[in-house]
C-alpha cells in the first residue's frame, strides 16, 4: 500500500511539474547571443556572449544553447563544438530562479568577412529529464572582420610619388572660402584677387590670400577579375588587403579616399561604393565595405566604371587601380585616362610562379605565393 501511495505521489508530482514547465518554462526567460564588438581586425580576438536571464521563480535544471558560426573562427574552447561547414556549438547551463548568467566564449578571427550567428535555439528539460521544450532565437548578432593589413614597403616609391603629386596639385587650387590673409600686389597676381577696400584704405594695391583647396582625392578602384583560372580567391583577398592598407596609409595623412569596385556586396547583392572621406570613422566605413565583398562581376562592369570616370573628367582625383587582370583592353582604357592628364597607377597582384613584367611605367606588380592561404 505504501509503495502504491509513493508511486501515486511521484506520478502526481511528475504530471504537475510537466504541466508547470509546459506553461511557464519560457515566461520571463530572456536568452541573448551577441558578439562583444561590432568589428575586429583579422587575427584579432573577440567573444561570443551568451546571456540567460531567468526572471521567475521556476528554476531551469538543464538549458542548452545551440548555435552555429563561421568555421573561420578559432575557438579556444572546442569541447562542446562540432565543425562541418560551420562551427556548431552546444553549451549547457543550469539556472535557478531569478538568476542571470553571462558566459563569454573567446575566439580568434582568421578571415575577412561579415559573419552572423546562425541557427540559434534553446532547449530546456524538466526536472525528470523526460520532457523537452525548445524555441528559436532571433538572429540579430553580426560582426565585421576587417581585411588583413599588410606592409607596403615595396610601394614606398609609388606612395611617395603619389603624395607629392597630390600636394603639388593641391597648391594650384585655392579655396575661395578659406581666407588666409593679405599681402602686397605683384605683377603675377590676377585682378580678381585684389582687395579693393584694403587697397583704397592703404593707397597700395593689396591682394587676398587663400588656403589651398582640400578637394584632392584618391580613388581606389578594384577589379576582381583575373587572368588566372586557379585559386582566384587568393588574388581577390590580396587585392582587398592592398586596398585596405593603402586606404589606411592615405587616411592617416588626412587625404580623402573613395573606393569603387566590381565586387558584389554580401548583403545588398549589388555593386556598392564608398564616397570620399577621411578620418577614423571613414576608415571603418571602407573596411566594412571591403569586408562585405563576396564574389564579383566581370571585366565589362569594371570597364564601364572606368569609362564613367573618363566622362566625368575630374582632374582633382588620383586613381589607384588594383587588378590581377592586366591585358591590353584594360591598359587601353588606362592609357586614355593618362592622355587626358588623369593621374593613374596600376597595381597588379600576380602569382610568383608566373612572374611579371610591367608593360607601362605606371604599372607595379605585387608578388603573391601560389600556395598562400
Amino acid at each position: 500500500m505504501r509503495l502504491f501511495i509513493a508511486l501515486l505521489v511521484i506520478a502526481v508530482i511528475y504530471v504537475a511539474q510537466k504541466r508547470i514547465f509546459r506553461k511557464n518554462w519560457d515566461k520571463r526567460l530572456d536568452v541573448k547571443l551577441q558578439f562583444d564588438k561590432q568589428y575586429a581586425e583579422c587575427n584579432e580576438e573577440a567573444c561570443v556572449i551568451e546571456t540567460i536571464n531567468n526572471a521567475k521563480m521556476l528554476p531551469l535544471p538543464v538549458i542548452h544553447i545551440k548555435f552555429a558560426v563561421s568555421r573561420t573562427f578559432r575557438f579556444f574552447d572546442d569541447e562542446n563544438m562540432v565543425v562541418t561547414d560551420l562551427c556548431h556549438r552546444n553549451d549547457a547551463f543550469s539556472v535557478m530562479g531569478y538568476r542571470r548568467i553571462t558566459r563569454k566564449i573567446p575566439f580568434k578571427t582568421s578571415a575577412r568577412g561579415y559573419y552572423e550567428i546562425e541557427g540559434a535555439n534553446i532547449i530546456v528539460r524538466d526536472f525528470f529529464m523526460t520532457a523537452t521544450f525548445a524555441k528559436n532565437l532571433e538572429k540579430d548578432a553580426g560582426i565585421y572582420v576587417f581585411p588583413e593589413k599588410i606592409e607596403l614597403s615595396g610601394f614606398e616609391i609609388i606612395f611617395n610619388r603619389l603624395i607629392g603629386e597630390l600636394y603639388a596639385r593641391k597648391s594650384l587650387y585655392e579655396d575661395r572660402f578659406s581666407f588666409r590673409g593679405i599681402r602686397d600686389y605683384t605683377r603675377i597676381d590676377t585682378m580678381n584677387h585684389i582687395n579693393w577696400k584694403k587697397s583704397a584704405r592703404t593707397g597700395d594695391l593689396k591682394v587676398n590670400l587663400y588656403n589651398p583647396s582640400a578637394d584632392e582625392e584618391v580613388r581606389i578602384m578594384i577589379n576582381f577579375d583575373t587572368d588566372s583560372m586557379i585559386k582566384t580567391d587568393v588574388l581577390m583577398e590580396k587585392s582587398i588587403s592592398i586596398a585596405s592598407s593603402l586606404s589606411y596609409r592615405l587616411i592617416e595623412k588626412k587625404i580623402p579616399v573613395s573606393v569603387v569596385s566590381n565586387g558584389m556586396d554580401l548583403i545588398t547583392k549589388e555593386m556598392e561604393r564608398v564616397e570620399a572621406g577621411s578620418g577614423n570613422s571613414h576608415m571603418i566605413t571602407v573596411d566594412k565595405y571591403l569586408a562585405r565583398i563576396s564574389g564579383s562581376r566581370e571585366n565589362e562592369e569594371f570597364f564601364k566604371l572606368l569609362n564613367e570616370e573618363i566622362k566625368t573628367g575630374n582632374d582633382k582625383i588620383s586613381y589607384i587601380i588594383i587588378s590581377p587582370y592586366h591585358k591590353e583592353d584594360l591598359l587601353y582604357i588606362l592609357d586614355k585616362m593618362r592622355e587626358k592628364g588623369i593621374s593613374v597607377n596600376l597595381i597588379v597582384p600576380y602569382y610568383d610562379m608566373y612572374g611579371f613584367r610591367p608593360e607601362r611605367e605606371y604599372i607595379t606588380g605585387w608578388e603573391v605565393e601560389i600556395y598562400e592561404t
